[in-house]
């Protein structure tokens, strides 16, 4: 344990230097706040009682950091004298091996029989395991030979595109598409095939897309209207496999858009011929 003594030079030095400050800071004092003192001895009492409060503060700064020192010095362990014939750790055995006294009889103790076990009792044979069931051969469904709602529902995205086509194709239009991609849904150009100017010019536009599951709105309108709007078409069309809102019906009215919902779709091929709609039919079940 370390034992702290007053005749330390280093601390009667910090004390010196404590009491000098304390000095040199009273003497500021009274010549910076006495009203008699020369104001030439201003700068003279300012220095003294800065360099006071310097002198006390690393005083007390000092002290500070040796009591925070004693503190944190971790207290050294009593050390033991080796006893005799020891490798010198004290009170330590030299060896790990364990201390055995008295004769090797009293110490084995009694011998102890070991239970025999028998062996365990054979188990019945398992039962041998079933034929592998016959993999389930997938049935495919007949073509259709005519149109029907369910067909719509059987259509891919792509089969729907393919048919509005070639729809718009059998009512007299040259058709020129640009396919939405994966997700569906084709922009078709419609060209009269008996203008004879303004060729390259459309007519008309057509959106077609089937969005399975939801209803046509006013917000599934809005692209056809500003396709029109790009080309200043008067007329646009909209076909789809779903079923539309009252909202998208009356502004489909207002902006000169013909709407074509499933039944709409299956009234306008009811009116082909029976081999054009057998070329839609075609269509509808291609690569299927």
């Amino acid at each position: 344990m370390v034992t702290r003594t007053s005749d330390n030079p280093t601390s009667r030095g910090a004390r010196y230097l404590y009491v000098l400050g304390l000095v040199a800071t009273g003497l500021g004092f009274l010549v910076l706040l006495l009203p008699m003192v020369d104001t030439t001895w201003r700068p003279v009492g300012a220095a003294a009682l800065l360099l006071g409060i310097l002198l006390v503060g690393s005083y007390f700064l000092g002290r500070l950091k040796a009591e925070m020192s004693a503190d944190n010095r971790a207290p050294e362990p009593t050390w033991r004298k080796p006893a005799h014939g020891s490798a010198g750790y004290g009170s330590l055995p030299v060896s790990d091996a364990p201390v055995m006294t008295g004769p090797r009889s009293a110490l084995a103790g009694p011998a102890v029989a070991t239970p025999v076990q028998a062996p365990p009792a054979a188990l019945p044979p398992l039962p041998p395991a079933p034929p592998p069931a016959a993999p389930a051969i997938a049935v495919p469904a007949s073509p259709a030979t005519s149109w029907t709602p369910a067909l719509f529902d059987r259509m891919s995205a792509q089969q729907f595109d393919a048919v509005c086509e070639a729809l718009f194709a059998q009512g007299g239009f040259e058709t020129r598409s640009q396919s939405h991609g994966a997700a569906g849904g084709v922009t078709i150009w419609l060209y009269s095939r008996h203008a004879q100017q303004g060729k390259d010019s459309p007519v008309a536009v057509a959106l077609c897309k089937q969005w399975p599951g939801q209803p046509v709105g006013v917000r599934e309108l809005h692209p056809l209207l500003e396709l029109m709007a790009s080309r200043q078409l008067k007329r646009g069309t909209c076909a789809t496999s779903a079923f539309c809102t009252e909202n998208a019906r009356k502004f489909a009215k207002y902006n000169s858009i013909n709407l074509l919902d499933r039944q709409a779709v299956m009234d306008l091929i009811a009116r082909r011929s029976p081999v054009q709609q057998q070329t839609l039919l075609a269509l509808a079940q291609a690569n299927s």
